[in-house]
């Protein structure tokens, strides 16, 4: 029996329900409509992960949390100047790290990163242990996560943003290429190098 053809435009349609389903798109034609109430669900949406990219690209916890802040500031003022076309085709997620990447790196210029562990226990964390972890197994974690942590701080800057986008956000290479203003070919051998790096410097630490 033959197969029914798709209709003329198929494939068009499904691209667009696709990306209408995309919690980034959603969000970006909320601010569209209405930015003030929209964007409270940016903060809530994109908090923990813009606090734990800053922290691990600073080392420190507390100033991780005033620049975290001063991101979604910068964030709600730009968009204040945007018009509502402008807000609706808005890339979200690799707009609002731009931002935290440039303001660490001007928190780097102003004083040295802290040699503070982290606290933060995101979802990447998480993946390492059971769902209901021992006291054993919560001791480990920490212990493992520590060595990481300072592994990710011995990274060059340039390195680390690369490396902490890709392997502990888990963003696509594109979107890190456009929060760094780099191609996308200088992006994977940045987080390449970083990953070679991370593991050579946690080798060591076993050995």
């Amino acid at each position: 029996m033959k197969e029914p053809s798709a209709p003329a435009g198929g494939e068009e349609v499904l691209a667009c329900a696709l990306e209408a389903s995309d919690p980034d798109v959603l969000l970006a034609g909320a601010l569209a409509r209405d930015l003030d109430r929209a964007f409270e669900q940016v903060v809530i949406a994109y908090r923990v992960r813009i606090v734990t990219f800053v922290a691990r690209m600073l080392h420190d916890d507390a100033r991780a949390e005033d620049v975290a802040q001063d991101v979604f500031v910068r964030a709600y003022r730009a968009l204040q100047t945007y018009s509502a076309e402008r807000r609706a085709a808005l890339h979200l997620r690799p707009w609002l790290f731009a931002i935290a990447h440039n303001l660490t790196r001007n928190a780097f210029r102003d004083a040295p990163p802290a040699g503070s562990s982290l606290d933060e226990d995101g979802a990447p964390r998480a993946e390492l242990s059971d769902p209901q972890p021992g006291p054993e197994a919560l001791a480990l974690r920490e212990e493992a996560w520590a060595s990481v942590d300072l592994a990710i701080a011995r990274l060059s800057p340039a390195l680390r943003a690369a490396f902490v986008m890709r392997y502990v956000d888990d963003l696509p290479y594109e979107e890190i290429a456009q929060s760094l203003d780099q191609p996308v070919g200088t992006v994977k051998a940045s987080a390449h190098r970083g990953l070679m790096a991370v593991r050579a410097q946690l080798e060591n630490n076993d050995e």
